[in-house]
């Protein structure tokens, strides 16, 4: 049986992310994986993911988000590798809704760099339509990320600081004093220390706890909008909360065209259905009635579509802690559909848990003494 120091159970992007840690800390660490790298099964793939920091989902945020952009910009001076692109995040809604006032109390409280746009404004730097009784900001040093990119880079750099990883699903594992064991199909391992960072797979690897998680397959589209709309490659990102939900998308950044999901719904997970085989047709037709009111000439587009998963915890906030039965067993799980922006800073997070140090960030509201 082979042994190591930590032993990381999935490695999308905050498994990624915490074995680069590790492993640059000289850590003997292995990763993982039932799939290959930067695979397109679970929650971390899709070309992009927005970046902010005016989070309207928790003030208490945002602190983790003044580490993660720090941590991104480490990765890509360390790699050479572009992957955070700062175009902008256009953000409209009703002055009364839970978007917008969100947005402006993380801005209040942590003293942000965000435009507050008149409608007309907002129509002048994007291509949408905007009513004149939706409120509109724009957060400038905001943008996207190379999902599989970032994936493949902490991987990368992950290994060359002596990381090892393989592909190999994890059947089973147990935990006690100052050891663990892991199971997968074809070996066992050990180590003093387990990370457990199994996206969706965490209603399997975590049922000992008790939260009851939900996950579901959600899509994400691809269309061409015509020179009408301006030129695709230079829009912000974009997120709009409307009375059917909210909806995000991106600039074109390859033929494959712009980018637009529906942040809302999702269709429930029924394990071992593949994601290939997942349409919400609704869905579709739901994103299809936004772009037709915001983006007249997109209506008639041929779409292309992707699924990933979201896994949402009960208040739909990460929880990041140890297991509550075992000291050596930490994890990150129910990121909620919007934790892959964080994935460097939990990385670092769960590696200063799995060294036995505490985090020096705020992380309380992440604990699961919250669901007592």
């Amino acid at each position: 049986m082979e042994v190591f120091d930590v032993i990381i159970v999935g490695t999308g992007g905050v498994g990624s992310a915490t074995l680069y840690q590790l492993a640059k800390r000289g850590v003997r660490v292995l990763g993982l994986d039932q799939f290959p790298q930067a695979h397109h099964h679970g929650s971390s793939h899709g070309q992009t993911r927005i970046i902010r920091q005016a989070y309207f989902e928790h003030a208490d945020y945002v602190p983790l988000l003044f580490r993660t952009y720090e941590l991104w910009d480490d990765l890509e001076r360390d790699s050479g590798t572009k992957l955070f692109h700062r175009v902008g995040l256009l953000e409209v809604g009703p002055s009364d809704g839970i978007l917008i006032p969100g947005v402006m109390r993380s801005v209040r409280q942590h003293n942000l760099p965000v435009e507050s746009l008149t409608p007309a404004e907002a129509c002048e730097r994007s291509p949408f339509l905007i009513p004149d009784d939706q409120q509109a900001v724009f957060e400038p040093t905001a943008g996207y990320l190379l999902v599989e990119q970032c994936v493949e880079t902490h991987l990368k750099l992950a290994e060359l600081a002596g990381a090892t990883w393989r592909q190999q699903g994890v059947v089973g594992w147990s935990a006690k004093q100052n050891n663990v064991t892991v199971e997968t199909a074809t070996e066992s391992y050990s180590a003093e220390q387990l990370v457990i960072c199994g996206g969706a797979w965490s209603t399997e690897l975590l049922t000992t706890l008790g939260i009851p998680m939900r996950v579901v397959a959600k899509q994400q589209y691809w269309f061409t909008p015509d020179s009408s709309a301006g030129d695709a490659t230079n829009w912000p990102t974009y997120l709009f909360e409307s009375p059917h939900g909210y909806y995000y998308g991106f600039p074109a950044i390859t033929s494959r065209g712009a980018k637009i999901a529906r942040h809302s719904g999702g269709t429930k997970w029924r394990k071992p259905r593949s994601l290939e085989d997942v349409r919400d047709y609704e869905d579709e037709s739901m994103v299809r009635q936004f772009l037709a009111e915001t983006l007249p000439s997109a209506k008639d587009l041929a779409f292309t579509q992707q699924a990933c998963m979201y896994t949402f915890s009960p208040d739909e906030h990460f929880i990041v802690d140890h297991h509550a039965e075992y000291e050596n067993v930490c994890f990150a799980a129910g990121l909620s559909g919007h934790g892959f922006k964080f994935t460097p800073v939990l990385g670092e997070i769960l590696s200063d848990l799995a060294l036995g140090n505490q985090s020096d960030l705020p992380i309380e509201f992440l604990k699961m003494r919250r669901f007592k």
